[in-house]
């Protein structure tokens, strides 16, 4: 017999526990160096607390005295320089006379009712950095020597120490991160907190503070954490899906209590009787072999975008004690089987539900520097991934580990998750230890969490390791796991986890043909798998240049101070070879608007290529998450394919052309034509056609062949032989229909007589070159004749967010070369941010048209529609 037949929930529905919140902007903020009085005073309601600085929390320390308008706008051309305690480069221990070496206090007053049910409260913390000694009316809760690590969440029973029916104080000290030996550390972290690596500057307060929310929260006799729900999935068939529920229920008295523990998963009600001993801590299960209704037949499945949609499920559970509601807890989670393997070849692939998935995608940072995580700029860059059909981000272990704003986008918009776990060994390894397992019990619900990997470029040592395996087993998470990122010499690959890291050289800079040449360097190609890699550096939106550094400091690039602040750590240099190579194929700039224009040019053909390599070789190639997708601050320069701003680089709209599910690639290596499917079905339906067209727009030669491809495949379908009469520079134009005559994928490629061949790469006085054997002249395009286009724009269509249909026609007898969409805010004169375009920065030629779409977020004004580009008359 069932048990849960007998058993049935009586409550009409059930809801998770909200938190008592303690008001956000209530909060206040000072120098523990301009304060003498106690914890214990401090916390007392009714302090004295004149001059201290008003601020919201979640909010570091110098994020609240920005808003304060104690220091300038850090994000803007130089202004980080001139905050105390800045120092260039990368750094681990603070300045002497930095006001942040000092501790910090955050102080807060709030009321609470009177507490007549007799409800039990706890005070969570749930980010801090670093240290905290924390007082509440007056008592002590909890000391610095166990409240340590950025990465951890704390929680503390204070029923005793409140004032129910009156006001209430808490008092936080934050010690900072960075009180260290002075001492030539030879490695990037030591501390469970923030790094930024060479990404951007480091903040001069290291991040310290109260980074997530604060507040209490009432329950009975019993409590729920950790609230779960693993699926086994029926693979390939999808058929059926076995789920098991779990939480932790704790007692949170000294006597003996029987409750109920009952769960809801749509219309399937499960429950069981529970008895706890005083203060016992106990996982509770709901299995299938017992709770029969969590045998789901024909389930609705979670996949990434594009193969499918994303199918989320609701898990509410409540405890009941003595008939009473005592807590509530619930978790969104996904059905979905996604597993690792390791190929012949020793690389790591990837499958979900019981299907190989290419992975295409990139590195994550942390969105703000200053730690200031905006829920819509979350939502703005993982919608950006999913609109290029970008399956997968890697989230990198040197700043935070990522956040439910973060997970809960990659679960609504269908894109996987790597998450690494640290950036380096640091010498608490316990604290590490601490910190990593409450991230475990953090994301384990999520379906888009697919892998773990260890260390970035490095093996944990081996108590790390193996206790990272041990995590992942005691918490069922059932996610495969490697210990180290990859190394340079893709020889090492069946050790460190069958994937390899990026090169100086492809993080500095690669062509649109590097990647394609696979048969004559497999180990920086498109061949297994990649954590990292890329295409070097790529040039931001210029409305986002223009927003982070005055007028004056865009032209000239080179050396320019404000420039190679918004770069890397090491300045413009780094990209020395970017900027010969812009020079060598494109001519040298002219002017801010000629620069970006030129590398826009160069960042969307590499980006592209280097995509399309990945596709046309699968499943040879696994896989790539390039370096990187965005962006901690606003960076000129640097590897981005989204900005801080929330905009689109021309990068990502090649890495967007270049991921069209159907799709018609030019193959650099061979002159090949290929078509790529990224979906689990074939299609007979289709027909190529290919045409030639010379600098003068006159067509060379134009043919139309038949389209078949397997599912999930990739298929050869012409060579090419480039016409020997042309022009130096030529343009081939693909174009991908069915049946119906609708274009599902439109591809223009400008090429040269002389390819672009890789080569050779090295340091010259400390500086990064790239020697290719040939390179792509395309100079004449610098002649093309100016065009004028056809432009209008659509009423916005929405509530919302606002639709709009871009018409763009080119009436002219010329190419119109990389036409840029912009559509402008009046009120500002810069790009709306973010802005969906369907495609960006197109080639039309004679008499083309194309229709565009553009999603933005709702405006009071209608917005200006801004074309311009290579040889685009502006408007």
């Amino acid at each position: 017999m069932n048990i849960t037949s007998l058993l049935f929930i009586s409550h009409v529905c059930i809801i998770a526990a909200q938190p008592v919140l303690i008001p956000e902007d209530a909060w206040h903020i000072q120098s523990g160096a301009r304060i003498e009085q106690t914890g214990e005073t401090l916390s007392m309601p009714g302090a004295a607390i004149n001059g201290w600085y008003a601020v919201t929390v979640p909010k570091t320390v110098l994020a609240g005295l920005v808003d304060n308008g104690v220091y300038p706008d850090p994000y803007y051309g130089l202004n980080l320089k001139s905050v105390p305690g800045y120092q260039d480069g990368l750094w681990l221990v603070q300045k002497e006379d930095s006001p942040f070496r000092d501790p910090w206090w955050y102080r807060v007053e709030f009321d609470l009712p009177a507490n007549t049910d007799k409800r039990i409260y706890t005070l969570h913390f749930d980010g801090l950095n670093y240290e905290a000694n924390i007082w509440l009316n007056g008592n002590k809760i909890a000391d610095r020597r166990e409240v340590i690590g950025m990465f951890r969440r704390f929680e503390f029973p204070v029923t005793e120490f409140l004032n129910f029916g009156g006001k209430n104080a808490l008092a936080v000290e934050i010690i900072p991160p960075g009180l260290l030996p002075k001492l030539e550390y030879k490695t990037k972290q030591v501390e469970a907190t923030t790094g930024w690596d060479d990404h951007n500057p480091q903040p001069p307060d290291m991040n310290m503070g109260l980074w997530r929310p604060v507040y209490l929260r009432e329950q009975g006799a019993v409590s729920i954490r950790h609230p779960y729900v693993e699926s086994e999935l029926d693979v390939p068939g999808l058929e059926r899906a076995r789920l098991t529920v779990s939480a932790w229920l704790r007692n949170n008295t000294t006597e003996k209590v029987a409750c109920t523990f009952s769960g809801v998963i749509e219309d399937r009600v499960f429950a069981q009787p529970v008895t706890l001993d005083p203060g016992e801590m106990r996982e509770v299960f709901f299995r299938p072999e017992r709770f029969d209704m969590l045998i789901v037949n024909n389930p609705r499945v979670w996949w990434p975008h594009p193969v499918g949609p994303q199918e989320m499920y609701a898990l509410k559970t409540e405890v009941e004690v003595d008939g009473m509601v005592s807590d509530t807890a619930g978790a969104d989670f996904g059905i979905r089987e996604i597993t690792t393997y390791i190929s012949k070849d020793d690389w790591r692939g990837y499958q979900v539900n019981g299907r190989n998935i290419l992975v295409r995608g990139g590195a994550w940072m942390t969105i703000d520097m200053l730690l200031n995580l905006d829920e819509d700029l979350y939502d703005a860059l993982v919608r950006h991934a999913r609109e290029a059909n970008l399956n997968m981000l890697r989230s990198e272990g040197f700043s935070v580990r990522e956040l439910a704003p973060f997970y809960n986008a990659c679960d609504r918009y269908g894109v996987m998750v790597t998450q690494q776990i640290f950036g380096r060994n640091i010498p608490d390894e316990p604290l590490a230890i601490a910190c990593i397992e409450d991230m475990m019990l953090r994301i384990r619900n999520h379906p888009s969490l697919a892998h773990f990997l260890g260390h970035d470029e490095t093996f944990p040592t081996e108590t790390l390791d193996a206790a990272y395996r041990e995590l992942i087993e005691k918490h069922r998470v059932k996610r495969s796991y490697q210990p180290h990122s990859g190394t340079f010499n893709i020889a090492t690959r069946a050790k460190t986890g069958g994937t390899r890291t990026g090169t100086r050289e492809l993080w500095t800079y690669a062509g649109p043909a590097h990647y394609h040449f696979v048969e004559k360097r497999k180990y920086d190609t498109a061949w297994g798998f990649a954590q990292s890699g890329g295409i070097g550096g790529i040039l931001a939106a210029r409305d986002s240049i223009r927003e982070m550094m005055p007028e004056s400091a865009l032209w000239p690039v080179k050396n320019n101070e404000t420039w190679s602040f918004h770069t890397v750590l090491q300045g413009t240099e780094y990209f020395d070879a970017v900027f010969k190579m812009m020079e060598r194929k494109y001519g040298a700039p002219t002017d801010f608007d000629d620069f970006c224009d030129k590398l826009y040019a160069m960042n969307y053909n590499s980006a592209r290529g280097m995509y399309e390599a990945y596709a046309r070789h699968k499943y040879e190639a696994l896989g790539i998450t390039t370096w990187k997708y965005n962006a901690a601050w606003p960076a000129a320069l640097t590897w981005q394919y989204v900005d801080w701003y929330k905009r689109a680089s021309a990068a990502y709209y090649g890495a967007k052309k270049a991921c069209t599910p159907l799709h018609a690639l030019y193959g650099y290596n061979d002159n090949s034509i290929h078509v790529t499917n990224s979906y689990y079905h074939p299609r007979n339906d289709m027909k190529l056609t290919y045409a030639v067209y010379d600098i003068h727009a006159s067509k060379v030669s134009e043919k139309t062949v038949a389209v078949s491809v397997e599912a999930d495949a990739s298929v050869q379908v012409a060579t090419i032989q480039p016409p020997e009469d042309i022009s130096d520079t030529w343009f081939l134009k693909l174009e991908l229909r069915d049946n119906a005559n609708e274009v599902l994928s439109n591809n223009v490629y400008w090429l040269s007589h002389t390819p672009d061949v890789p080569g050779r790469s090295g340091n010259v006085d400390g500086v990064f070159t790239v020697e290719p054997q040939s390179v792509a002249d395309f100079t004449a395009l610098q002649s093309l004749p100016e065009v004028a286009l056809d432009i209008s724009i659509s009423d916005g269509v929405g509530p919302d967010e606002k639709t709009y249909v871009v018409d763009i026609a080119n009436p002219s007898q010329h190419i119109a070369f990389m036409v840029e969409t912009a559509l402008v805010n009046p009120e500002t004169g810069f790009e709306i941010a973010p802005t969906y375009w369907s495609d960006n920065f197109l080639i039309l030629f004679p008499g083309e048209s194309r229709a565009l779409t553009a999603i933005t977020p709702a405006t009071t004004t209608k917005p200006q529609l801004r074309v311009q580009g290579f040889n685009i008359e502006s408007r």
